[in-house]
């Protein structure tokens, strides 16, 4: 109880720190919950179980540095899950269905499974009132072929496995609702992508961003890329101090599209790590596997 404790009370901290500190999550806080974390291993005096959860922690840090170099999550989400990997590393009977299998899979896979299932459902939701607000136009002058295209794509492989789930594995009521929300915001975040994105970036040189900062490579013409590229060899969609003293340097000027406004992501990691510790690894509500 009280691992689970502290990893709730962790992901709140972080919760409030990326929500209330303009997505700033400080790094000695970061690094802290990292120590805590591994003390917390340590206390298991169990070397088996010191080596699986280290080993855990340390997967999650190598691949999430290599997407976090790619521009895609900041390195703040990355050092938060490793934490809340070493304080609970196996996942546990569910406090709310304590005879429900879970197959001893790492607790971070079922909170990463419920982080992005709510992400799915919460950056619709969001976004689209607020793209609303700010340009001024009802939703459905958003709409385009393409958008409808994707949208129609995405809704065909959701309907056909839940078919198969209930004529194959009985899918309960629980499940096919959870499955139908993704559904539907995936093919909201498919039919509106170009204002939800945009709702979520600002045009601003590189003298007004901060490093960890990610710009929407989508947003830009390749010509435009390939353009700032030839003046700055390392330019990519992290922003890193190497990356600002050289455009600072080179005397680039550029607006660039930045996601000042994305969803913080330790929103969705909060609603994950309270989920599996409630419910379990909820794909197992979906995928009936018991």
């Amino acid at each position: 109880m009280f691992r689970i404790a502290s990893a709730l009370v962790i992901a709140l901290i972080y919760l409030l720190f990326d929500v209330f500190n303009k997505r700033n999550v400080p790094g000695a806080f970061a690094y802290f919950t990292l120590g805590y974390g591994f003390v917390l291993t340590v206390l298991y005096f169990n070397m088996s179980q010191i080596l699986v959860s280290s080993a855990i922690a340390l997967v999650i840090l190598g691949i999430g540095y290599a997407i976090y170099k790619a521009g895609q999550i900041g390195a703040a989400d990355i050092i938060e899950l490793a934490a809340i990997s070493l304080m609970l590393p196996m996942q546990q009977a569910p406090v709310l269905f304590s005879s429900a299998a879970q197959f001893s899979l790492p607790f971070i896979l079922s909170v990463m499974v419920a982080a992005g299932m709510a992400a799915i459902i919460i950056v619709p939701a969001y976004y689209l009132p607020k793209a609303k607000r700010l340009f001024r136009k009802p939703l459905a002058a958003f709409v385009d072929k393409k958008g409808a295209f994707k949208a129609i794509v995405i809704i065909v492989p959701y309907l056909a496995l839940a078919l198969f789930l209930d004529l194959e594995a009985s899918i309960n009521a629980v499940g096919l609702l959870m499955l139908l929300s993704m559904m539907f915001g995936s093919s909201l975040l498919m039919l509106f992508e170009k204002p939800i994105t945009d709702s979520m970036v600002e045009l601003v040189t590189i003298d007004k961003c901060d490093e960890g900062d990610i710009i929407a490579f989508n947003l830009m013409k390749k010509s435009e890329i390939d353009s700032i590229r030839k003046r700055v060899k390392i330019f990519d969609r992290l922003v890193t101090k190497e990356l600002m003293a050289e455009m600072k340097a080179k005397r680039v000027k550029d607006k660039l599209p930045v996601y000042r406004n994305a969803l913080p992501f330790a929103v969705p990691i909060f609603i994950g790590v309270a989920l599996s510790i409630l419910f379990g690894n909820i794909i197992f509500f979906i995928l009936p596997i018991l």
